[in-house]
């Protein structure tokens, strides 16, 4: 069975497929008429915050960086936060051309606050799919090599005190 990165539709990877599906909702979402409420009925923070957590898990899914190079990876990470964030801003200006809209601050800082706990909570998840995928160095792997064949000769060793 092939994993899920490796699916294609059309040409797209499906994870960009999506994030764009994702996106789109999000935009349609955030710039429909007041009064109209879709989804379950939480705060409104709680829907910005869950709307842009969402947003950026995908983008982190999507985008990719060198497993051995820590800079770049930070870079892109980095990278991700500022374009989000920036979407996040212009998405909120902008609803004040949807009738009984209108931008709020405490809702800019709700889609900042979902979109830097993903990337967190995507780099910590993947520092530690890493750590228990890699092998050991080999540094670990000499001396632990080294202590069973060290461990292998004392027991030699106490078998032949014991037959003589």
């Amino acid at each position: 069975m092939r994993p899920i990165t490796g699916i294609t539709i059309l040409g797209f990877r499906l994870g960009v497929i999506a994030l764009a599906v994702y996106w789109s909702a999000l935009f349609l979402g955030t710039h429909l008429p007041a009064g109209i409420d879709v989804g379950p009925q939480v705060s409104d923070k709680l829907k910005h915050f869950g709307g842009y957590f969402g947003l950026a898990l995908l983008c982190c899914y999507v985008t990719q960086s060198p497993a051995n190079d820590p800079r770049r990876s930070a870079w892109r990470f980095l990278g991700l936060i500022v374009v989000l964030t920036a979407y996040a801003s212009i998405d909120e200006l902008t609803q004040a051309f949807s009738p009984g809209r209108h931008p709020d601050v405490l809702d800019a800082l709700a889609d900042l606050a979902g979109i830097l706990t993903a990337v967190g909570l995507y780099v910590v998840a993947r520092q530690i799919v890493r750590r228990l995928s890699s092998p050991p160095d080999s540094k670990e792997a000499d001396s632990k090599e080294a202590d069973s064949k060290e461990a292998d000769a004392n027991e030699f060793v106490s078998s032949e005190a014991v037959d003589v």
